[in-house]
């Protein structure tokens, strides 16, 4: 019988099929089944991404990372594996995608100067800065400020998410080869810190900000729908999302030191 904890997914019957013999065809049967998280992520990415539309990369890409996430998950994990395999996905086509370097020259430069300048104002504040700092310190209006979160919304989702697959791909090296599938205290204690840091990033940000990171990764809603929910613009939404994702990698590089 599957633990109280294996019992948060779906399929319980088939998990502990593949748990007890590590078949091809089970494995591929819970494959079948998760494959609508794949197709999710990438609609997402398409969908929030002008530079970049060739979905059927992506989407094989994302095939891949869930065939290894069926492989990797341990039931006992703290975790729903539907949550587990979405990082790992989308982690997978970020990946892809930045390997492809398609972004504008111009883009990258801009992330990277309101980046610093998110770092500098941090530090010197004691907290993070707003809107309205942020701009002026850049020299320029609020209103262009905006548009360039905007512009910058795609990067800003690319290093954030990047950043998380980090520490989920570095809590997979604590667990030795030796102890197969069962979770080591020293991978346990690595995620639920890892968990603990992030909800407590999540806690800094400003009710909207929360908001659509909960619609965004929880509800796994695309912008377009989210801007419906909250009857907003895109863009408005896109600009809400980017400082977000701004605020969450900074934090959470602090937490990586």
């Amino acid at each position: 019988m599957l633990s109280c904890k294996a019992d948060m997914n779906a399929y319980p019957d088939l998990w502990e099929q593949y748990r007890a013999t590590r078949s091809i065809e089970v494995r591929n049967k819970l494959v079948a089944k998760y494959e609508h998280l794949v197709k999710i992520s990438a609609a997402k990415i398409v969908a929030n991404y002008r530079y970049f539309n060739f979905l059927e990369d992506i989407i094989n890409e994302g095939i891949i990372a869930l065939i290894n996430a069926v492989e990797k998950y341990d039931v006992n994990r703290n975790v729903k594996f539907e949550t587990y395999a979405s990082i790992k996905i989308r982690g997978a086509m970020i990946d892809y995608i930045r390997k492809q370097d398609c972004l504008p020259r111009r883009i990258k430069t801009i992330a990277k100067k309101i980046n610093e300048a998110n770092i500098y104002l941090c530090n010197k504040l004691g907290r993070m800065p707003d809107d309205d700092e942020l701009s002026e310190y850049l020299q320029i209006s609020k209103e262009k400020f905006e548009k360039l979160q905007v512009e910058t919304h795609f990067l800003n989702v690319l290093s954030f998410e990047q950043t998380l697959e980090e520490q989920i791909t570095e809590s997979d090296k604590i667990k030795p080869i030796n102890h197969g599938s069962i979770e080591t205290p020293e991978q346990y204690i690595f995620e639920k810190e890892l968990l603990e840091t992030l909800s407590k990033c999540i806690d800094k940000l400003n009710e909207k900000e929360k908001m659509v990171i909960s619609l965004y990764y929880k509800e796994q809603l695309k912008i377009k729908e989210i801007a419906e929910v909250l009857d907003v613009s895109d863009s408005r939404v896109s600009q809400i999302h980017s400082s977000a994702l701004r605020k969450l990698n900074l934090e959470m590089k602090k937490y990586m030191g």
